[in-house]
C-alpha cells in the first residue's frame, strides 16, 4: 500500500511538471537521531523541515516501517492524531507540525522513519523523506580481555580474546595497543529480529625485532567490513578467524593491550588494560663507583694509614 502510494505520487509529480506547474513544497528534510537508549523515560525527537512557499499546510504524517503513528492536520480539531506504537507513546505536548517526540523507547522501535508533508488545495503537493533510527540495549559489563601470556620473547605470537556481553545491536570491537587503535571488528545485526547477541574478537600479535618501534595491522578477518593496510602483511599467516598483527617491541620492552566495545556514537566502553612485558628486558645497570669523588678519597686515606703503619714498624725494628 505504501509503495503504491509513492508510485501514484511520482506519477502526479510527473504530470504536474509536464503541465508546466510550479511546486509549492520545497526543501523537505528530516532529522532523526541515529541511535538512542532503550528504557523507561528514554525518548527520541524526530524533526521535519520544509518550505511550502506560502501555500497552506494540509497534513504532516509520520511513519515507522511504513506504518503511520502520528498525524498533524491543522484544519482538524484537535490537529494531532496518534496511532499505537508497540510499547511506546507519543508526547503530544512536544509534537506538532515540525516534530514528533516518542517516549519510553524499546528496541522493537528500531527501523526507518518517514515524514510525509502535503500542501493544501488546490495542488496537494506531497513529498516524503526517511532516515534510520536504532534503539540500543547496551552490554551490562565492560569488555573482558584474556591473553595467552603476559611475558614474551622475540619471535613469539601472543594471542588475546575480547568478549562482550549480549546487547542490541551487536557492538563493534576495537583493539588498542599503547593507546593506539590498531584494528576493529565491525559487527553485523540482522534486521529480521531484535535479539540481543554477544560479540567476540581474537587477535594474534607477532613479536618482531627488525625495525624501530612501530605498529601496523596485517590482516582483518574476511567477515569484517574494514581492512587496514600494513607492510608486514604475510599471506602465510592468514587466519580467517583471527586478526593478525605485527609488532616491533617498544624500547622499554613493555606495552599495554585493551579492547573497546562501541555502538554508533552513543556507547563506548573499554576493558581493563593488560600489560605485557619482554622476558629478557634489560634491567637498569648498577650505579658505577666513582673514581674521583668520595670513593677515591677513601682509597687515598687507607693508603696513607698503611704507609704510616709500615713506617712505625720500620722505626721500631731499627732501634732494636
Amino acid at each position: 500500500m505504501f509503495k503504491m502510494k509513492r508510485i501514484c505520487h511520482l506519477i502526479f509529480r510527473l504530470l504536474f511538471l509536464l503541465d508546466g506547474g510550479v511546486w509549492s513544497l520545497r526543501n523537505l528534510s528530516i532529522t532523526v537521531p541515529r541511535a538512542v537508549y532503550s528504557g523507561e523515560g528514554q525518548s527520541a525527537l524526530l524533526q521535519c523541515s520544509y518550505d511550502l512557499e506560502g501555500a497552506p499546510l494540509y497534513s504532516i504524517r509520520w511513519y515507522r516501517a511504513e506504518t503511520e503513528f502520528y498525524r498533524y492536520v491543522p484544519r482538524e480539531m484537535p490537529p494531532s492524531m496518534v496511532f499505537p506504537l508497540p510499547g511506546a507513546s507519543v508526547d503530544l505536548d512536544q509534537s506538532d507540525r515540525n516534530q514528533v517526540r516518542i517516549v519510553n523507547m524499546n528496541r522493537q522501535l528500531s527501523g526507518d522513519y518517514q515524514c510525509e508533508v502535503s500542501a493544501d488545495a488546490p495542488l496537494f503537493h506531497t513529498d516524503i523523506r526517511s532516515a534510520p533510527l536504532t534503539v540500543v540495549d547496551p552490554p551490562f559489563r565492560a569488555p573482558q580481555i584474556s591473553i595467552s601470556e603476559d611475558v614474551y620473547s622475540r619471535g613469539d605470537v601472543l594471542r588475546a580474546n575480547c568478549s562482550v556481553d549480549e546487547s542490541y545491536p551487536v557492538p563493534n570491537i576495537t583493539w588498542i595497543i599503547d593507546d593506539h587503535k590498531v584494528a576493529e571488528t565491525v559487527s553485523w545485526t540482522s534486521e529480521l529480529d531484535f535479539k540481543e547477541r554477544s560479540a567476540f574478537s581474537q587477535i594474534a600479535i607477532s613479536i618482531e625485532d627488525a625495525e624501530p618501534y612501530r605498529m601496523g595491522i596485517t590482516y582483518t578477518s574476511s567477515s569484517l567490513n574494514r581492512v587496514y593496510h600494513n607492510p608486514y602483511y604475510d599471506e602465510k599467516k592468514l587466519n580467517h578467524d583471527v586478526i593478525q598483527y605485527t609488532l616491533v617491541p617498544p624500547p622499554t620492552g613493555q606495552f599495554s593491550l585493551e579492547c573497546a566495545s562501541t555502538i554508533y556514537d552513543l556507547y563506548s566502553r573499554k576493558s581493563e588494560p593488560v600489560y605485557i612485558r619482554m622476558a629478557d628486558a634489560p634491567y637498569p645497570a648498577p650505579r658505577s663507583r666513582s673514581v674521583t669523588g668520595d670513593e677515591s678519597s677513601g682509597v687515598r686515606r687507607s693508603s696513607k694509614a698503611l704507609l704510616t703503619l709500615v713506617s712505625a714498624i720500620t722505626s721500631v725494628y731499627l732501634t732494636l
